[in-house]
């Protein structure tokens, strides 16, 4: 089965995974190689490497170096974030503290931001838009382009106190775009325009589009890792 059109990768994963699901490829299995699947879905190799990075990211997948990869488990996994987040109060804790804090950050740092702030913030802007293709969902950059945030507001203890959460930040980012990255009704791009939009309205120093543009995508990320809580958990 050849497929074609943008997002190659996501469309190589679903249809990777529904071979799973239908047992032609179990659990234990190894896939064929890199080049064969290549072959077989007329994708390019890098095309199937992001493929496989996406079904590795949400669990279905193991990658060995030099051996191959595993068919590891059938269902992708999302909502790992541990010990500390095993409640839905617990979980909204701590998106609602995010977006109490982000939403007066940014507009603080739209007013203060220098341009090593700005080149600061590009640089990870960069290496999130790579997320996926290199291996990795793109959590710490994304949580590095948050901080650099902070830092643009010039006040110590805010970035102080951004620090002292950003562990359970990255936790719920890597949530997210483990949702994003396999989701048909989401897609990596718009987690990438969200902070593009970030970015501009810092540039233009708006430090209310700025605000805007922060509540819509934590918006965004809340209404993403609620969502698929609910959904693993039968939350009514």
């Amino acid at each position: 089965m050849k497929i074609s059109n943008s997002k190659i990768y996501e469309q190589v994963a679903d249809l990777l995974l529904e071979q799973i699901k239908s047992d032609e490829f179990k659990i234990g299995d190894k896939l064929p190689s890199i080049q064969k699947l290549a072959t077989t879905y007329g994708v390019s190799v890098a095309s199937i490497r992001e493929a496989l990075n996406a079904l590795r990211t949400i669990g279905v997948i193991e990658i060995k170096q030099g051996y191959g990869t595993i068919v590891k488990q059938k269902e992708p996994t999302f909502f790992e974030i541990g010990e500390k987040f095993n409640s839905l109060d617990q979980i909204k804790e701590l998106l609602e503290l995010r977006q109490i804090i982000e939403s007066a950050t940014v507009a603080k740092a739209a007013k203060m931001r220098t341009k090593e702030d700005l080149e600061t913030m590009r640089h990870y802007l960069n290496k999130m838009e790579k997320a996926v293709s290199d291996g990795t969902s793109g959590e710490e950059a994304d949580l590095d382009f948050h901080l650099t945030i902070a830092k643009a507001t010039n006040n110590s203890l805010l970035v102080d106190l951004m620090n002292n959460i950003s562990e359970l930040m990255k936790d719920s980012m890597k949530e997210t775009r483990k949702i994003f990255i396999y989701s048909r009704q989401k897609t990596m791009e718009i987690l990438q325009d969200e902070h593009e939009k970030i970015f501009n309205a810092i540039e233009q120093q708006d430090d209310e589009l700025a605000t805007q543009c922060m509540n819509r995508h934590l918006t965004t990320v809340i209404n993403t890792i609620l969502a698929n809580f609910n959904e693993k958990n039968n939350v009514l």
